[in-house]
């Protein structure tokens, strides 16, 4: 199956909520209208794996930001003017996609991004039991936080959501 990695235009976002909603629970649900002020706050850095056929089968969302700052559940992307790190948002794989590398293949592709801008860490908050996942990818859980990021924390209720970072991006 031929896979092409490139970014998101606001003519994917039906599909990307579409495969948001597949893939998330209920609590994480962030309406279309959002998607499409983050798209448009950081269109540089959001990306979307998909098959010959136009088919989406994964994305990810990212935007320039700084070490300890938590993005609230449902808060629109406050790009850093001058950024410290790549903030990872909001990635998913569709189920049939599952088991080809699409997130892997994603994270690459942030991870080269981030080094062409002058960033070598990535930053990210981990839900719906993902920590071991973040973990084998080389992010490690960052419990020391600012009250600030602690509140925005608890915005993913029931999602046993933690803040996590990767050095060496």
């Amino acid at each position: 199956m031929s896979i092409q990695i490139r970014l998101i235009s606001a003519a994917d976002l039906a599909a990307v909520v579409a495969l948001q909603d597949s893939c998330y629970s209920d609590n994480l649900y962030e309406p279309p209208e959002l998607l499409a002020r983050r798209l448009a706050a950081a269109p540089q850095s959001c990306w979307l794996a998909e098959n010959s056929a136009g088919e989406l089968l994964a994305y990810l969302f990212c935007y320039p930001s700084v070490a300890g700052k938590v993005a609230p559940l449902g808060s629109p992307f406050q790009a850093a003017s001058k950024p410290e790190l790549l903030y990872l948002h909001d990635m998913a794989v569709s189920a049939k996609a599952r088991g080809l590398g699409l997130a892997s293949r994603l994270l690459q592709q942030a991870e080269y991004f981030a080094r062409e801008q002058g960033l070598t860490r990535l930053a990210l908050v981990a839900v719906q039991g993902s920590v071991s996942y973040w973990q084998r990818q080389g992010f490690l859980v960052q419990d020391t936080l600012c009250p600030d990021a602690g509140a925005a924390l608890q915005s993913y209720t029931g999602e046993q959501a933690r803040y996590m970072f990767k050095d060496g991006a």
